[in-house]
């Protein structure tokens, strides 16, 4: 009687991970950490936040090579760009939010000389949902090709 049961879990099993799109898993994608020109001022972060079945927010992103990192989007007052951290960002179910210039973006102080080097730098996305996601952003240093296309004026 075991074997007809484990033959129907795995089946329904298969049944059910197979229904399961793109669409339904929380990912990020695409990211990037552009170093600054100056030294001593903050790295700038972009990326692609996709959601998942539910809606939740990005709570939090850490990294252990770096002294600071915080979430922080571009606003116009008085008719100027300005930029204000903000403590978490919605990620609707199936929609993907971008982290780009002159919207949403990282602001990032003292990425370490390891990841600068590697080119490459762990972080650790924190959801709503307690989902924690790790991914690597590329580093780029300033001059890198496409690093223009993805400047801030942080």
């Amino acid at each position: 009687m075991m074997k007809p049961l484990s033959i129907f879990s795995a089946l329904t099993a298969s049944v059910f991970l197979a229904s399961c799109g793109q669409g339904d898993v929380l990912f990020a994608d695409n990211a990037v950490i552009n170093l600054s020109p100056v030294e001593g001022n903050p790295a700038s972060g972009y990326m692609d936040l996709h959601g998942g079945r539910l809606d939740v927010e990005l709570v939090g992103v850490t990294s252990d090579d770096v002294l600071r990192m915080e979430m922080h989007e571009t606003v116009e007052e008085n008719g100027m760009a300005t930029m204000k951290p903000i403590k978490s960002v919605k990620i609707p179910r199936g929609k993907t939010v971008k982290f780009e210039p002159g919207g949403k973006h990282l602001m990032v102080w003292g990425v370490g000389g390891g990841s600068v080097k590697r080119g490459l730098l762990d972080m650790t996305l924190i959801y709503s949902n307690d989902d924690r996601i790790k991914i690597q952003a590329v580093v780029k240093k300033p001059g890198t090709p496409d690093e223009d296309s993805k400047k801030d004026a942080g």
